[in-house]
């Protein structure tokens, strides 16, 4: 949903090592476009520990 900015250095990090196939200008885009699906249609299991990484580094997350 949003981050914080002095964390977002962080994030785009965890965001291009929780994301197969990305790489450090794609994580930086993702993120800035936020809010934005990070994954959709996972178990719940794997739906709280992204949104726990993601959390742990200034990441705002809605799993629905």
């Amino acid at each position: 949903m949003k981050f914080e900015e002095k964390q977002k250095v962080a994030l785009i990090k965890e965001i291009k090592s929780l994301l197969e196939g990305m790489n450090l200008v794609q994580a930086k885009k993702f993120v800035e476009s936020a809010p934005i699906v990070v994954k959709a249609d996972i178990p719940k299991e794997e739906s709280e520990k992204l949104k726990e990484a993601i959390e742990k580094v200034g990441g705002t997350v809605v799993v629905e």
